[in-house]
């Protein structure tokens, strides 16, 4: 019975294990004008394998597209920490001031808040204010380092360069940063790549392109190329930081030519050692345009590129009522993630469902493109030759510099009349029987139960019965709290020694009790394994060789506000056990034993109820 208050505590103790989460949400920056745009990042993080998603308020002043999540789990001590960072990009559509609301989250019936971010949104950026006169501008190339060491022909051995395939981007147009590295000399191992800051954009990576030869300054290099597209998501200058390898470089060993020891010098020549080498590109200022007002189409949602639509229907021709799978498909170049859901035309004489899309991307050295798929369940709800009109998309051309609207063809769907619906039961009164009702049109036949005893009445009487459906459910439940009990005891071994330790000792009071009268030498034994297994699992230290002193001492450290005078008690009932155990008939060795482990009893419960507090 002191089993279940245990399993109780641990079943609830999970439960609020698994409601104690943190969620956190933040901005790139406060205050924007119509053609920037704002990244808002919340993470959700706590202890167990599952977490909630944040649930984002509405927000009228912005169009919202999901940028993708991060999770990273760790496990340490037998404790599972979970995280989970969800972005967002939100694109003004009214200038003033506009508030994200608190955005929630839910776990186990507790819900938590963040607060509520105000973003300033402005028509046009603030006048820039005087800047001291700056640094020569830096070079979209990386420059190569002076201390480099040299080939005979004046070329470094290794270096690297960086550089953008344009420097004035619009916002949301995909730039492609190309990171060269040159190596002129073997390495040792696998040289390391560290990714430049990015702040103020959305990166994606691209698959590396297999290394080559090439002859740069007189000199064959083996070329290795690492490229990222960068979206830009605010106008102005947006600086790239710079891009470090490093790596391994194979190097001739120095010696002294002058030196005195010739076998020094003779075995030294033509060995190799192995050189740590940094190198770092310069960093690339962006010029970033905004997006023009001018021209701008009302469907337009921020996508920066050149895109194709066309829209399909599984079905030319049904019955009224019966559904058909809308199709539309986004093809391109740019940032198709953050393409919106077209805004379908009015369709009266159609029922429109929730749209639900899908994203397949490909990146290869020319940048990102793909395609995205929003599919749309429609309803007929007239017969008829029925029209789907055309769909537009908008975005912008950065090549012609200006917006273009894409539109699908208009679909002809032939919608026949639906099935006529099966008639109502109709009854009409039979002539010359006493005036019986009869029906005519009839859809139920009722089922009746046999007479007499049988396997079916059996079987309807024990369906009828509570308890034979309870019994089922109380054996999983008690072998899922015995489940959770062992599975408890194996993740906290300290907890369950700290829980046990007073049944233990009891168990073995209990067994000295018994034996006293014939052995008061091997109960006294059991009386001091008691007492000293109770302190050990209790101050999680090993039983075996446990001193008065040290646990005294212990005690004090792990209980501070236990009674000197448990402690003294405590020192005194060791000492008389001792007494009892080896010298049972010195003076204070003797007495009424029987109270003695009454006592020793009595100690170990006061310290074990000062211990639970």
């Amino acid at each position: 019975m002191r089993a279940l208050p245990g399993i109780l505590l641990l079943v609830f103790g999970a439960a609020a294990r698994a409601q104690d989460f943190n969620i956190t949400a933040s901005v790139n920056q406060t205050q924007i004008t119509l053609e920037e745009q704002v990244v808002l990042s919340v993470s959700v993080s706590g202890a167990g394998s599952g977490l909630p998603e944040p649930k984002l308020p509405a927000m009228p002043n912005f169009n919202v597209h999901g940028a993708g999540q991060n999770r990273n789990f760790t496990f340490a001590n037998g404790v599972m920490t979970n995280s989970a960072e969800y972005r967002y990009v939100l694109v003004p559509r009214f200038s003033g001031r506009a508030l994200i609301g608190p955005i929630s989250a839910e776990s186990g019936g507790v819900t938590r808040k963040t607060a509520a971010i105000e973003i300033a949104v402005l028509k046009h950026s603030p006048a820039a204010a005087p800047q001291p006169s700056p640094q020569p501008p830096p070079q979209a190339h990386g420059a190569r380092p002076q201390a480099q060491p040299r080939g005979p022909g004046g070329a470094p051995d290794l270096f690297v360069s960086a550089e953008v395939d344009k420097e004035s981007p619009y916002v949301n147009e995909q730039v492609i940063l190309t990171v060269r590295f040159y190596t002129g000399v073997p390495l040792l191992g696998n040289a390391e790549w560290h990714p430049p800051a990015t702040q103020g954009f959305l990166s994606e990576d691209i698959p590396p392109a297999q290394p080559r030869q090439v002859f740069q300054d007189g000199r064959r290099y083996n070329l290795s190329e690492i490229k990222l597209v960068l979206f830009p998501m605010q106008s102005g200058e947006l600086t790239i930081g710079p891009s470090v390898i490093v790596c391994q470089a194979q190097q001739e060993m120095e010696v002294d030519p002058f030196s005195q020891d010739f076998f020094q010098r003779f075995f030294s020549q033509g060995l190799m050692q192995a050189q740590t080498r940094e190198l770092r590109t310069r960093s690339i200022t962006l010029k970033v345009q905004p997006l023009p007002e001018a021209g701008r189409p009302a469907s337009f949602t921020g996508v920066v590129g050149q895109l194709r639509v066309k829209a399909e229907t599984d079905k030319k021709s049904l019955s009224a009522g019966d559904a058909l799978n809308l199709v539309v498909t986004v093809e391109g170049s740019g940032n198709l993630k953050a393409l919106l859901d077209p805004k379908l035309p009015d369709m009266p004489q159609f029922r429109t469902y929730d749209t639900v899309s899908s994203a397949n991307i490909e990146k290869d050295a020319n940048g990102v493109r793909g395609s995205k798929v929003f599919k749309t369940v429609l309803v007929p709800k007239v017969s008829g030759q029925l029209k789907i009109p055309a769909i537009p998309v908008s975005y912008f051309d950065p090549v012609k510099r200006d917006y273009a609207t894409a539109e699908t063809r208009p679909i002809e769907i032939d919608a026949a009349p639906g099935a006529a619906q099966a008639p109502a039961p109709a009854y009409v009164a039979s002539p010359g029987q006493g005036g019986t009702i009869t029906p005519l049109i009839q859809d139920i036949r009722h089922i009746k139960e046999p007479r007499g005893f049988g396997p079916g009445r059996l079987a309807a009487a024990l369906s009828r019965t509570l308890w034979i459906h309870l019994f089922p459910a109380a054996v999983f439940l008690a072998g899922l709290l015995s489940f959770l009990h062992r599975e408890s005891l194996l993740q906290d071994p300290a907890g369950a020694r700290f829980r046990r330790a007073l049944d233990l000792a009891e168990r073995a009071i209990s067994e000295a009790r018994e034996i006293l009268p014939c052995d008061p030498q091997k109960a006294a034994g059991l009386l001091e394994e008691a007492l000293t297994g109770f302190l050990g699992d209790k101050l999680n230290c090993p039983r075996s060789g446990l001193t008065i002193k040290q646990a005294q001492a212990l005690i004090k450290k792990r209980f501070p506000k236990m009674p000197e005078g448990h402690l003294r008690q405590l020192k005194l009932l060791w000492e008389e056990i001792d007494l009892y155990r080896y010298a049972p008939s010195a003076p204070g060795g003797t007495g009424d034993a029987s109270q003695f482990v009454d006592g020793v009893l009595q100690m170990i419960k006061a310290l074990d109820e000062e211990m639970a507090r």
